[in-house]
């Protein structure tokens, strides 16, 4: 007796469930993580102690780093499909998409340990000799995510060799992997622009499902 087989859209709703959400997840841990105070600035190391030794600010943190690991694995989910489709471009893909996926997840855990240390140890102080640490971890976050959005940008480039999604959209990551090829300059904001593209192709999946 044979198993019976699927419906063809099927296949694609969830992997489109999960980049919209992944997307979504994506801007709310970015914007989360714009709090955060320059390392750059004058007084950084006042303002940081100020920053982490607030209890409000340390539960953001542990939501900052929450959204953007279920963004990450959710991404895993929606870019195995997207690599499915994309046919001789699939390496590309998957190796442009591997690489976000532990840019994003090393920028989370490191730009918002030092606060989850802090909110759970009785015996980690916030004084400006440990906030020298954070200066650190929000330094080595940023580097994570400069080298997220490039394996992103790799991954977009790719889509758009493969003329697998519609013209307009393949067109728009088209220019938000140009913009990520800023790397310092521009990944404060390419990860915004790139969650609003996985929304948008979540989105697309999801209503050529109910088409099918």
């Amino acid at each position: 007796m044979t198993a019976p087989t699927p419906k063809a859209g099927v296949g694609v709703l969830w992997p489109g469930i999960a980049g919209a959400l992944s997307g979504g997840l994506l801007i709310a841990g970015q914007l989360l993580f714009w709090r955060t105070p320059e390392t750059d600035s004058r007084g950084a190391v006042v303002d940081l102690v100020r920053y982490y030794r607030d209890d409000g600010n340390q539960t953001l943190s542990e939501v900052t780093v929450l959204f953007l690991l279920a963004a990450g694995l959710l991404f895993l989910w929606f870019l195995a499909d997207l690599a499915r489709r994309s046919n001789t471009r699939s390496t590309l893909v998957l190796v442009g998409g591997t690489v976000f996926t532990i840019g994003i997840m090393l920028a989370g855990l490191a730009g918002n340990v030092f606060a989850i240390t802090a909110n759970h140890s009785d015996d980690f102080v916030v004084v400006p000799s440990t906030a020298l640490l954070s200066m650190v971890l929000i330094d080595v976050a940023y580097g994570a995510m400069i080298a997220a959005m490039l394996g992103a940008a790799v991954l977009l480039f790719a889509v758009w060799r493969a003329g697998v999604l519609p013209a307009w959209l393949t067109w728009t990551g088209f220019a938000i992997a140009v913009i990520s090829l800023g790397g310092p300059f521009t990944a404060w904001g390419t990860p915004l622009l790139l969650g609003v593209w996985l929304i948008l192709a979540g989105v697309l999946l999801i209503m050529d499902t109910d088409r099918t």
